[in-house]
């Protein structure tokens, strides 16, 4: 973790109190939020490739419900990023069997603010590297970080931890 970067995230930052379960089969991560209110909304993800574009098309699909298509591009792209890390870094693809759901993506709608979360089995938790164009990858950090008003994670547990960021909407 970088000074600069200390107030916007990090381990000692608490997941944001989320709101409104639509009947989700992951109602413990709902539940452990604090959801209850109209406004939250989660997705399975399993360990494979196809991830990424459901994660995209649930964020899309919600939003357009929530009547925030205006902001649907800066929150695709959170949720991709935080998908993608789950997906290359928490979840192994050969410890679980194809399609079957092991972490979740999960959208609060607080007032003008969209809350972006993943909760994964990893208790790595993320780092945000200096950038570095010759590299291809490790960009996504700092994609989060540029486009939402703050990042963070839930300190690691025997199951996991959940990654967040805060998109504001007008």
């Amino acid at each position: 973790m970088h000074a600069e970067n200390a107030p916007r995230h990090g381990a000692a930052a608490h997941p944001p109190h989320l709101a409104e379960n639509c009947g989700s089969p992951h109602e413990d991560w709902a539940r452990d939020l604090g959801v209850g209110a109209p406004g939250f909304t989660t997705h399975s993800l399993a360990a494979d490739a196809e991830s990424l574009q459901q994660a995209r098309a649930f964020v899309r699909d919600s939003l357009e419900r929530w009547g925030l298509r205006s902001c649907a591009d800066e929150v695709g792209l959170v949720a991709g990023e935080l998908v993608s890390n789950a997906v290359c870094h928490a979840l192994p693809l050969s410890a679980q069997p194809a399609g079957r759901a092991t972490a979740w993506l999960g959208l609060a709608r607080q007032d003008s603010t969209l809350v972006c979360a993943v909760n994964d089995p990893s208790p790595d938790v993320p780092v945000l590297r200096q950038a570095d164009e010759s590299l291809e990858r490790g960009r996504g950090l700092r994609i989060i970080n540029a486009l939402s008003s703050s990042w963070g994670w839930s300190l690691p547990t025997a199951s996991g931890k959940t990654v967040w960021a805060r998109i504001p909407f007008a």
